[in-house]
């Protein structure tokens, strides 16, 4: 019951993780090695690739930051937005906190990525 229970807690690093990396090496072999070469045809074929890494970078924020975002309830969530919509202090600074947590998750997956090609 253990393994289970720490399965669904870390699991965007238990099984998200090894998917994407399967993902990545997939794209890598079917789009960005097929060329060898160092011209235009190289580079159109390896946008596929490089949407594909952008994409699987915005799937894994976007997994690590629900999974450890906090989840509010509907009247919550109703007073934060219209807090932030009146420009309190405090909810905007968690909106910022919370674009800025997506953002740099996002650029460290892009940046793990594109060390990876």
């Amino acid at each position: 019951m253990k393994i289970k229970t720490w399965l669904v807690r870390f699991q965007e690093f238990a099984g998200w993780a090894p998917l994407a990396g399967l993902v990545v090496i997939a794209a890598w072999v079917a789009l960005g090695g097929i060329a060898d070469r160092d011209d235009l045809i190289r580079r159109l074929l390896e946008l596929p690739v490089a949407a594909t890494y952008a994409l699987l970078a915005s799937g894994i924020a976007y997994l690590v930051w629900r999974r450890w975002s906090y989840r509010m309830c509907d009247d919550e969530l109703a007073v934060y937005w219209n807090d932030v919509l009146q420009g309190r202090r405090g909810a905007v600074i968690v909106f910022l906190t919370n674009a800025v947590f997506y953002l740099c998750v996002f650029m460290s997956t892009l940046f793990f990525l594109y060390f990876w090609r």
